[in-house]
């Protein structure tokens, strides 16, 4: 079976798993930037939202009282009429342009969620690949402590042999002689 802890050595995985906690630490950072931008981009639509509705309701006001000072007009005067016109034509580039704005800021949020989206995503990504080589690290230094505790083992074990080895040599030379 192929596994990544025997293909690579320590300090190659504590360099990978350290590139890859920097690259999901500037992924966090720019996910943060993003869900700021989105916050203020729903904010802008909430606000151009109110915008629209405060814009609609002063022209429901307004035109309600034009009309009404109309009725009150004992004679309609053709200036009288071209100035209300005005008013409500005014009114109404009022409404469109608020409507033009919460249409735009609506664009603005959806790319920002889109954005934030995306970010998210590469930063799960990120994270994911950051575990595993968090694993394939720790399983190269429980491999590499294991081949050092049997290294250490093994010469321990010479040293007795020599040791003993030596002792039982000199004890059958002692017996020969």
């Amino acid at each position: 079976m192929d596994v990544a802890s025997d293909r690579v050595n320590c300090f190659h995985a504590s360099r990978l798993r350290l590139l890859k906690e920097m690259q999901e630490r500037r992924l966090l950072m720019e996910l943060s930037k993003k869900e700021a931008q989105r916050r203020t981009a729903t904010f802008a639509v909430q606000n151009a939202s109110q915008g629209l509705a405060v814009a609609q309701q002063n022209c429901a006001g307004a035109e309600a009282e034009l009309y009404q000072e109309l009725m009150s007009l004992d004679t309609f005067s053709s200036a009288a009429l071209d100035h209300h016109h005005l008013l409500i034509e005014r009114l109404e580039a009022e409404i469109t342009f608020r409507r033009e704005m919460l249409d735009e800021a609506r664009v603005a949020q959806e790319k920002a969620e889109a954005a934030a989206s995306e970010t998210r995503a590469r930063w799960v990504r990120c994270s994911a690949a950051k575990r595993k080589w968090q694993q394939i690290e720790k399983d190269v230094r429980r491999a590499l402590d294991i081949h050092l505790e049997a290294a250490d083992e093994m010469e321990a074990d010479d040293d007795i042999l020599l040791r003993y080895g030596r002792i039982s040599l000199t004890l059958k030379g002692n017996q020969i002689r």
